[in-house]
């Protein structure tokens, strides 16, 4: 079949998707991801999963954890499935609001956001692929605090497409993760939040071997360069699920090391920044996307 067409497939196929899931009675909808999630042990990313569980703890029975994270893929699915219902009309979109405010809940550490804001430089904002991460961007939109969030885009990705077009929806620019870091540092210096999504291997950004659950790993240094060009920290941030909501938590800032040279003060702080990301995976594990490659590019490169 011609690449076009299975493309196009693939973006009808996405579309019906969601169609269905809109109009599918709730028991029928979770019905189908739970026989999903069941059918998910048996596929590649279940056996990285398992590959990267006994990496980051050591040999053991890592059944549990593993069953929990496509438990709660299944539940990122159905929640995207219905964020991305705002983009079908403003009464959608007023729903969809209405769900982020009642399911999402901020704890005393938005006071960093505060403080931050107040500076008027920005919010650098670093986030893993940990709980629900869509809905961090939106729910500080919601807050009144407007900005961006950087993605990696694929112009043939029809599901790329389909995020884009939902956090577009509800207020939230996608910024292209190639394009000029003038685009980038300009939703910071104009006092804008800018989120990105830092805690697996870079395919095409830069990135160091750093360490990761103690083993080495490559980490992208983005959000580092970006906080010496900006003058501002890093501010890590998770939306983790507890019971049937979610809670927006924020760590302390994290400033450059100004008695280090810049390249030294660089790893120093994408060092920390990982040290962050692997605290937070390893209270919530069953939360993080261990299907990921997280460390094989790293294991691919050393290879070479």
């Amino acid at each position: 079949m011609p690449e076009r067409w299975t493309r196009k497939a693939r973006v009808r196929g996405i579309e019906l998707v969601a169609a269905t899931a809109e109009f599918a009675p709730e028991f029928l909808l979770q019905g189908a991801l739970r026989g999903a999630s069941e059918l998910a042990r048996f596929s590649r990313f279940e056996a990285q999963t398992r590959a990267n569980l006994e990496l980051a703890f050591g040999p053991g029975d890592h059944r549990r954890i593993a069953r929990g994270v496509r438990a709660h893929t299944a539940r990122l699915v159905r929640e995207w499935l219905m964020l991305s219902r705002a983009a079908t009309g403003e009464k959608k979109r007023a729903t969809v609001e209405r769900w982020i405010r009642e399911h999402v809940e901020f704890d005393r550490s938005y006071s960093h956001v505060e403080e931050l804001a107040r500076a008027g430089r920005g919010v650098l904002i670093a986030t893993a692929h940990l709980g629900n991460w869509e809905l961090l961007a939106t729910a500080l939109r919601l807050r009144g605090l407007d900005g961006a969030v950087v993605a990696r885009h694929k112009p043939n990705d029809p599901i790329a497409k389909w995020f884009t077009r939902t956090r577009g929806a509800l207020g939230v620019e996608t910024i292209d993760q190639n394009a000029p870091p003038r685009r980038v540092l300009e939703v910071l210096r104009k006092g804008g939040v800018l989120g990105l999504l830092a805690d697996l291997a870079p395919r095409r950004l830069a990135g160091e071997t750093l360490t990761f659950f103690g083993a080495p790993a490559l980490a992208m240094t983005a959000p580092a360069a970006l906080a010496r060009a900006a003058k501002v920290p890093i501010l890590p941030a998770r939306c983790v699920a507890d019971g049937s909501r979610y809670r927006l938590k924020f760590d302390k800032p994290l400033f450059l090391d100004a008695a280090l040279p810049h390249a030294a003060a660089r790893t120093e702080l994408t060092q920390r920044l990982q040290s962050v990301f692997e605290h937070w995976i390893r209270e919530t594990p069953e939360q993080w996307a261990w299907h990921q490659p997280r460390w094989s590019l790293e294991r691919s490169r050393r290879a070479r």
